[in-house]
């Protein structure tokens, strides 16, 4: 079984918590799951802040504790190898609870942007969130090792460059180009999807095989 399976973690690392030593795949308790959570409150605070002030800086602000929060749970669990399968299953809902709200949102300022928006919440929060969710199928601790089973699924989607197309460049254009780009991210939502799908149509192969 390779290193970065579940049951390879099994004899290394403690069950409960601890500040930096290692931790079992199979542990509860992690300080990158206490930042996922507290990542997750604080984005929904502003968030919350935005509807009630009419405000939306206060909605960028959210967005932007989401993305630092987002790096620094993930940087944190692999600098002191504390990355569990819980850690990761947090992670993934917190990413659609905290995209939802910011776009929810963002639509009430921006109503012409629907379309887009849409396919983009179809892509991230249904057809990736099922996708993202596939690596306990192949017993691994998080979508990061997805390399393991197939190169092509981790470069398209789990890879630094995968993860930043797939969260970060709709979402930055739909924040910054003129209303009549719009188009332009409705087409790379689409895109995200079809690469998606192709992705569990692989992952499905490989599961049969």
């Amino acid at each position: 079984m390779p290193s970065n399976s579940v049951d390879g973690h099994k004899a290394a690392g403690a069950e409960g918590f601890s500040l930096f030593g290692p931790l079992r795949p199979s542990a509860f308790a992690s300080v990158p799951n206490l930042i996922t959570l507290a990542r997750l409150a604080g984005s929904l605070v502003f968030f919350i802040l935005a509807v009630l002030r009419q405000n939306p800086l206060y909605n960028y602000i959210g967005l932007g504790v989401h993305w630092l929060g987002d790096f620094s749970d993930g940087f944190y669990a692999r600098l002191f190898r504390q990355e569990t399968v819980l850690g990761a299953e947090i992670d993934i809902i917190a990413d659609r609870v905290e995209t939802l709200f910011f776009f929810l949102n963002f639509l009430h300022v921006r109503p012409w942007l629907f379309l887009p928006v849409t396919l983009y919440l179809v892509n991230f929060a249904f057809v990736d969130f099922y996708l993202s969710n596939q690596f306990r199928a192949f017993g691994l601790i998080s979508p990061n090792y997805f390399y393991r089973v197939d190169r092509r699924v981790y470069n398209w989607n789990f890879s630094p460059a995968g993860k930043f197309a797939n969260s970060t460049i709709v979402t930055l254009s739909l924040i910054f180009l003129p209303a009549g780009w719009w188009p332009l991210p409705a087409i790379l939502a689409c895109i995200l999807i079809a690469i998606k799908l192709c992705s569990i149509d692989i992952l499905r192969g490989k599961r049969r095989s």
